[in-house]
């Protein structure tokens, strides 16, 4: 596969690449699209992800001990999680994905060398019947190339953080259907944080 399968950048995405980007990279190409000052970045899809997974898999299951968790039981769910993120976090990347992330790294950082953000984007955040925003890990200030695949690999990893798991067990996602883009952006020192409201909160 070419680095295009496994990495894409905002300009080139929207909306309808959630499937590929998850939601927060999707909407970062939509704001970027619309003439946005978005600090420039790259999403990695979830081709490489499921890659990854399949590749961890090969040794023992994930999804299946997920799929088969009481969301009640919150000592099973924490164990779990232990073991699945010490996994993933163990896990060595898969050389064609470790050359798309370096490579579009070294892109993105050209001209400087900037602190970048490693950021979660899973398919189903922001969803019409659900959200899963804030489940997921994010890290900010990460300041170098070696840092960017290792918190490529604990983003994918906090897709099965206790929060996450029982999200999904009780919400009935199939888990087949979940999985986790990362968007890499370069940090800016920001003057205020903000957040916006609709002025209908239930339409």
């Amino acid at each position: 596969m070419s680095d295009a399968g496994f990495v894409g950048w905002f300009a080139e995405l929207g909306l309808a690449d959630r499937p590929q980007v998850g939601g927060k990279g999707g909407s970062l190409g939509e704001l970027e699209r619309a003439g946005i000052a978005v600090p420039p970045g790259f999403v990695v899809k979830t081709a490489a992800f499921e890659r990854f997974l399949s590749a961890v898999e090969s040794e023992a299951p994930i999804r299946a001990r997920v799929v088969a968790l009481d969301p009640d039981d919150l000592a099973g769910v924490t164990a779990l999680s232990q073991q699945l993120r010490a996994r993933i976090d163990a896990a060595p990347l898969p050389a064609d994905i470790d050359a798309a992330i370096t490579t579009a790294y070294g892109r993105l950082n050209a001209d400087r060398q900037a602190a970048v953000a490693v950021r979660s984007s899973a398919t189903t955040e922001d969803a019409v019947d659900a959200s899963f925003a804030g489940l997921q890990d994010t890290y900010l200030w990460v300041q170098s190339l070696e840092q960017c695949l290792d918190k490529v690999r604990s983003c994918w990893g906090s897709l099965y953080s206790v929060e996450s798991m029982i999200y999904r067990r009780r919400h009935g996602f199939a888990e087949s259907d979940v999985a986790m883009a990362v968007v890499v952006q370069t940090m800016v020192d920001a003057r205020t944080p903000g957040v916006m409201l609709p002025r209908r909160p239930l339409t």
